[in-house]
């Protein structure tokens, strides 16, 4: 009889230890080590050989309830993971550019490039003034875009990437119409000379800095704007402005004789300074990137 109570709790627990053990290994390995040692220190005690079948039976119905609220913390812990994953991803991606005041003026001066060109070719009195006044223009908001940008704390990434093509795009533009139509007194050659300056220049320019924010570091630092460059971008436009309105004479300026030649000839000066200071900036970039260059 007593080897009969010995025996028969013993192959209970058992019988109770391998399915809990086969269930708890199929969900997870860390229940299945706690409920084992749990079983193994019950089996060791020295109530284990009187301990009724009834107790066995509660602590086999008990150990796999571990495993599914094991199951629902991990599946929550999963969904929100994947919800969080999913709430950071617009934020990243940043929703697109948002359109702020100093961007829409940027958008302008883009605008403004085919406008220029398409009345450029036109003909009457009017045709000149209005392209000078439209670069103008353009010239003020590429210094008042950045004002408020910086003014109304609205700097964006999208605007400083806009900001320079628009730039480039309405001088480039610029010089384009100039060369092919020029002031009177004012030959193609001497037009077309410091364009290919100012434009190679640019085109530099934007391979330099491309190259230098793919390297980072002090040679992403060597190409940060100089004096020199704003110089250059100051007597441009300057440049422009006065070849732009002078392309069919003076005379809207009541300007005339030699004021009028002395204006057209200052124009086509200052554009020649520009190309000057446009290869001395260059030089300034590239002896300062050239050295992180292999």
């Amino acid at each position: 009889m007593p080897s009969a109570l010995v025996s028969t709790p013993a192959s209970l627990v058992s019988l109770a230890c391998r399915s809990g053990a086969a269930r708890r290994v199929r969900t997870s390995a860390h229940a299945s080590a706690r409920v084992a040692r749990g079983s193994c220190a019950a089996l060791s005690s020295p109530g284990a050989s009187v301990a009724s079948p009834r107790g066995f039976l509660a602590l086999d119905r008990a150990m796999p309830a571990t495993a599914p609220s094991t199951r629902r913390r991990a599946t929550r812990s999963s969904a929100a993971v994947r919800a969080a994953d999913g709430d950071a991803a617009p934020a990243a991606a940043g929703g697109g550019p948002k359109i702020n005041l100093p961007t829409a003026l940027t958008l302008v001066r883009v605008a403004a490039v085919p406008l220029v060109t398409v009345i450029f070719y036109m003909q009457g009195a009017w045709v000149a003034p209005t392209c000078c006044a439209i670069f103008v223009l353009a010239a003020v908001t590429d210094w008042l875009d950045g004002y408020l940008a910086r003014k109304m704390n609205l700097v964006s990434s999208f605007g400083a990437f806009l900001d320079p093509v628009a730039d480039k795009l309405m001088v480039a533009a610029a010089l384009v119409l100039l060369c092919t139509k020029t002031a009177a007194g004012v030959s193609a050659l001497s037009m077309a000379a410091p364009a290919t300056i100012i434009i190679g220049r640019e085109i530099t320019m934007s391979a330099i800095r491309e190259w230098a924010a793919a390297a980072g570091g002090e040679a992403h630092k060597a190409v940060a704007v100089n004096s020199f460059g704003k110089w250059k971008t100051a007597t441009q436009l300057v440049a422009l402005s006065i070849l732009l309105g002078v392309r069919d004479g003076c005379e809207w300026l009541g300007l005339a004789g030699a004021a009028a030649d002395a204006l057209v000839t200052g124009g086509v000066w200052c554009l020649y300074a520009s190309a000057g200071l446009a290869l001395l900036s260059l030089w300034i970039y590239m002896a300062g990137v050239v050295k992180y260059m292999t």
